[in-house]
Formats: structure tokens, C-alpha cells, sequence
């Protein structure tokens, strides 16, 4: 991966605050794979069905509720996951996005699934960005993060340990029928 942005815009807005429309594409490329996991999901699972425990294969029709709940849980799961993780999803990696702390930090597990149940509840908070001078949402205010846009890969970034921490040592295991001294 490169880790030089060629793009003269993108170096321009490189660690800005992200605006409502690129932040509501990447949400939309994320409902849509929320949605494609889904059916992969529930296509995999009737297939499986299907071959062990029944003697027709019949494509089933779940009812609204539960697909709309299913869907619900599986995109508060993919974007805690992402934003927990690499502070992305595929939709903000497509549009050059990172979730990060206020103070740019990345964000924790926990914070990330109540960032992302809040977003999944409340996705009109978004348009709080548009009046906001900061580009802020809703979820940006009461969760503390923001997004900003990076489009260097997470591969791409040094791991700089604090000012003043040293490295941890890390025990290597003896290998089968050696001692170790």
C-alpha cells in the first residue's frame, strides 16, 4: 500500500472534519453491506437447512420484523467492529473516512457499539452537521469522536509507542524438547 496521497484535494482535507454528504455516502455503502450480510446470512443458513434437515430446498420468507431487526443488529455489529477496530468501515474506507476520538485518538470497543447503536437509532442526527461549524452530528457530540478524513491505510500509519514508555518485553516460548535458560 502506498503511503503517499497523490490527490491534491485529498492532502488538502487530509485530517479535516469529514462533511454530511461524504459521511451519509459512507453510511449508505454501510446499510448496503449490512443488508448484503444479511442475505449471505440467511442464504447460507437455508442452504445448510435445507441439506440436513429437510427433504425440499425452498427459499424462505422471513417476516418484516425480523428482517428489519436482524439487519438492524448485524449494522450495529459491522460498525462497532470497524470503528472499533481500524476506525472504519468498507463505506468509510470507499469515501477516505476515519472515526477517531476528539482528541484523535482511536475509539474504544465499548464507545464504538454505543456510537454505533446511536447511530443506527438516530441516523437523522447526522444533519446536525450541516449547521454545525464543526461538521459535528449528534452522535459526534454526545459519543465525543469526530470524522475526519484519512486515506492513508492503517497499514501505512507508524506505531509510535508514548513519550517516555518502553516496549514490553514479550516472553518467547521454549519450542517442543528445548530448554529454555
Amino acid at each position: 500500500m502506498s503511503r503517499v496521497i497523490r490527490n491534491v484535494r485529498a492532502q488538502e482535507l487530509q485530517g479535516s472534519r469529514a462533511g454530511v454528504a461524504s459521511r451519509s455516502l459512507a453510511f449508505g455503502a454501510d446499510i448496503g453491506v449490512a443488508f448484503l450480510i444479511y442475505v449471505l446470512i440467511g442464504a447460507v443458513v437455508s442452504i445448510l437447512w435445507d441439506l440436513f434437515f429437510s427433504s425440499k430446498l425452498s427459499v424462505p420468507r422471513p417476516s418484516g420484523w425480523f428482517s428489519a431487526g436482524a439487519i438492524f443488529w448485524i449494522l450495529v455489529v459491522y460498525l462497532a467492529l470497524g470503528w472499533g477496530s481500524t476506525g472504519r468501515t468498507i463505506g468509510k474506507q470507499v469515501m477516505g473516512l476515519r472515526v477517531v476520538r476528539v482528541d484523535g485518538g482511536p475509539l474504544r470497543p465499548h464507545a464504538a457499539f454505543l456510537r454505533a447503536l446511536f447511530c443506527a437509532v438516530l441516523y437523522p442526527g447526522l444533519l446536525l452537521a450541516l449547521v454545525d461549524r464543526r461538521n459535528r452530528s449528534v452522535q459526534d457530540v454526545v459519543m465525543k469522536t469526530v470524522v475526519v478524513y484519512d486515506w492513508i491505510p492503517e497499514s501505512g500509519r507508524p506505531r509510535v509507542l508514548p513519550q517516555g514508555a518502553a516496549p514490553v518485553p514479550v516472553a518467547v516460548p521454549a519450542r517442543s524438547g528445548e530448554t529454555r535458560a
